[in-house]
């Protein structure tokens, strides 16, 4: 089995120079520092997709059969950890591209890159399980995943 379609290399590579670029950005850490309040909530709504994420697989394997809920237990750090990597990097690659064309004054071609291959894997896949095992927790989570950049836009002030 091959993980070159998950593009882990290239992906932690990216991650890394995000993380130099808000070191070394003091006008991105502003942008953040004053939107302290929306970036935490956003940053909830990440924490509670992971935990979603992550609980859903141990339920599932469980469901399936008792002795897979050990091996579910294994498995949901790596999701957790996984799947929060995922929608952080994702979250602030689109913070950084907001405080870019809120200091430009203008709208950026192109959109956010996501890493598929992980977030299929860590993101779309355990919130299947999540749907199959709780639909109505899987909707919440859903919604409020949609939601959040639709509300952090509304109430992002500048």
């Amino acid at each position: 089995m091959t993980l070159a379609p998950l593009q882990l290399e290239k992906t932690f590579a990216e991650a890394a120079r995000l993380v130099e670029r808000f070191r070394r950005a003091e006008g991105f850490r502003r942008y953040l520092a004053e939107r302290r309040l929306l970036v935490t909530a956003a940053g909830a709504v990440l924490l509670a997709t992971a935990l979603g994420c992550a609980a859903a697989l141990v339920v599932f394997v469980a469901e399936l059969h008792p002795l897979l809920a050990l091996p579910g237990l294994v498995l949901a750090p790596f999701v957790l950890l996984g799947s929060a990597f995922v929608q952080g990097y994702v979250l602030l690659s689109w913070l950084e591209r907001r405080a870019l064309e809120r200091a430009l004054r203008r709208r950026l071609p192109g959109i956010v890159a996501v890493p598929w291959g992980l977030a299929g894997l860590f993101v779309l896949l355990p919130l299947a399980l999540l749907a199959a095992v709780s639909p109505a927790v899987a909707a919440v989570l859903l919604a409020a995943a949609a939601l959040t950049p639709a509300a952090f836009a509304r109430f992002d002030r500048p």
